[in-house]
């Protein structure tokens, strides 16, 4: 180890992207097959207030209510949550080495992440298997790359960011993390 290296004490990892892949094509499919009136995922999730959620802004009901509300035939509650947790794929690889690290480090998750999307990723993908804790924006208020979710997350698992390694598929989430040092 060069003079200049400082030895990781702690690993933090995003969780989209990095450990479970997510992709809203067949979400979306089904919000169109139901009727819903905006050409793009992106326009859809800005009208059901998808930050807001993330937030913790509102609660599931109200995120839920404000997508069957864009929707000419509404779907259950159950329906629509069954669908809203079907973007999801396991990244296997990164979850065997955030498991591996695990056994050598204190690892955590930290996600830009609503509550819906939190329990059943925690439930399915068994995450704190892969972690010692878990931090979620809706908990915390706020969202990567801004200075408090890191800072939230600094506290509650007593890291050292200047011995903290963090993984995140964003680039402006990595400059936000190394911002907060």
């Amino acid at each position: 180890m060069s003079p200049d290296t400082v030895p990781v004490k702690y690993i933090v990892f995003d969780l989209g992207k990095v450990l479970i892949d997510y992709c809203y094509d067949d979400f979306f499919a089904l919000m169109r097959e139901r009727g819903v009136q905006v050409a793009e995922i992106e326009d859809f999730l800005v009208q059901v207030r998808l930050l807001d959620y993330e937030h913790g802004l509102l609660d599931c009901e109200e995120f839920l209510a404000g997508m069957n509300r864009l929707l000419a035939d509404p779907l259950s509650q159950e329906q629509l949550r069954g669908a809203w947790n079907g973007l999801f794929a396991p990244i296997p690889e990164m979850l065997e080495l955030a498991r591996e690290l695990k056994g050598r480090y204190p690892v955590y998750l930290l996600s830009n992440i609503g509550k819906l999307h939190w329990e059943f990723l925690s439930a399915t993908y068994d995450l704190d298997a892969h972690c010692h804790g878990r931090l979620a924006s809706f908990e915390a208020g706020a969202m990567k790359p801004a200075a408090p979710i890191y800072r939230a997350a600094q506290q509650q698992f007593g890291l050292e960011p200047e011995h903290t390694l963090f993984i995140d598929d964003k680039p402006e989430n990595i400059r936000g993390a190394i911002a907060c040092r």
